[in-house]
């Protein structure tokens, strides 16, 4: 669908608005080849550039975008739904295309004058580093970046990346600064881990310093309190979402999918499968049909799970005020549904025999890469279960 938007930008003055049934279609129609490529992102660290191409086409990392630049300024479950169809596809193309979303909800909190800038181009991708672990400076009201950032999921097929680091201050000031990709240096040698390996989230490093202009510069606290620029612009629902429990969320998507093509997987080789000790083949085993019965119930558990916290967040955005163990509760939930889903897919993964560990085995990457989500920081059960119980105990 085509709408007139008020911009002096002839390039946004009509765009398409993202339909989220035609992403969806759109997924399952490019999935296919995106399954057959996904040996070779695994192997060489770095998706191919057909499938972010994919992406901006059917404008799938839109669906969090502004109606006014085009996109769906859709809820998060519906954004998690769609997710989860490219994980089943390929996992690494599906983190991708979660964070690329993920950070144009956050670039939706910028000044006006960011947001056209960056979004010159409305199907450009966004990709980030933003754990505000280094030290930028102050010069007027702009930021001067410099330093290296680590874990940009998708970083080579983005025109703007995003940095994150702290001003100096009695208590130090979180802020987000987007950077054309001419203006950061990505070292293509810092990505070499066991999983999640085609997400090619390698270090962005900007040497020398650069000088961010105010207008794209998100102050983190100001998003927090519902406050920033955009979210005063947008209103609520969806730019007032929690920020850290929306970062916590969109990640749980991809394992979603990745799982399900992981009960695919193992169902496809029960008649490759010899077991020697039953002189038959897997199919045959009943061991096999109480574990695909055990990790499906798991999946269908936390998928339900994952979505309904997606619904409470959604309603979180729109309430006046956050509700902080209702907050809580989404994160518990999510730490819990990733680790069901790690669970389910262990639990196949084991009665898959030696054939599975073969480098281009589907099932031992899937494995890799269910298990390396789980690890992320903020998806552990550990972060989870503790931010849900201190909630608990101070609300009693």
């Amino acid at each position: 669908m085509w709408v007139v938007v008020g911009s002096a930008n002839p390039k946004l003055s009509m765009v398409c608005v993202v339909n989220l049934d035609e992403v969806v279609a759109g997924l399952h129609s490019v999935g296919p080849s995106w399954e057959k490529k996904a040996s070779a992102a695994d192997e060489v660290g770095l998706i191919d550039a057909e499938n972010a191409n994919d992406i901006k086409a059917m404008g799938a990392a839109r669906l969090l975008q502004p109606t006014d630049f085009g996109g769906a300024q859709s809820s998060i479950e519906d954004h998690m739904r769609a997710v989860a169809v490219a994980g089943e596809y390929c996992m690494a193309t599906s983190w991708c295309l979660s964070v690329w979303s993920a950070h144009g909800w956050m670039l939706s909190h910028m000044p006006t004058e960011g947001r056209q800038e960056i979004w010159e181009d409305p199907t450009t991708l966004v990709s980030a580093s933003i754990i505000p672990k280094t030290k930028f400076r102050e010069k007027g009201g702009d930021v001067v970046v410099s330093g290296r950032f680590g874990f940009a999921s998708g970083c080579d097929h983005a025109p703007w990346l995003s940095v994150g680091g702290l001003l100096p201050g009695d208590q130090p000031v979180p802020v987000i600064c987007a950077l054309p990709a001419e203006d950061v240096i990505i070292d293509h040698k810092s990505w070499d881990v066991i999983g999640l390996r085609g997400t090619g989230s390698k270090d962005l490093v900007i040497a020398e310093e650069v000088v961010v202009p105010g207008h794209r510069v998100l102050r983190v606290a100001e998003s927090a309190a519902r406050r920033s620029p955009g979210q005063v612009h947008y209103g609520r629902p969806l730019y007032t979402c929690p920020w850290r429990t929306t970062a916590i969320l969109v990640l749980a998507a991809p394992v979603i999918g990745a799982a399900k093509a992981a009960v695919r997987r193992f169902q496809e080789r029960l008649d490759d499968h010899f077991l020697v000790a039953l002189a038959n083949t897997q199919r045959n085993d009943p061991a096999a049909g109480y574990r695909l019965a055990e990790s499906t119930a798991e999946i269908l558990a936390a998928e339900l799970l994952l979505y309904d916290a997606a619904a409470r967040l959604d309603q979180l955005g729109g309430s006046e005020e956050i509700d902080p163990l209702i907050n809580a509760s989404i994160v518990r939930d999510c730490g819990w549904g990733v680790r069901a889903l790690a669970a389910a897919v262990d639990r196949l993964y084991e009665a898959s025999g030696a054939n599975a560990m073969r480098a281009g085995e589907p099932m031992q990457r899937l494995w890799r890469d269910v298990n390396a989500a789980r690890s992320h920081a903020i998806l552990t059960w550990d972060h989870a279960a503790n931010i849900y119980g201190k909630a608990l105990l101070d609300n009693t």
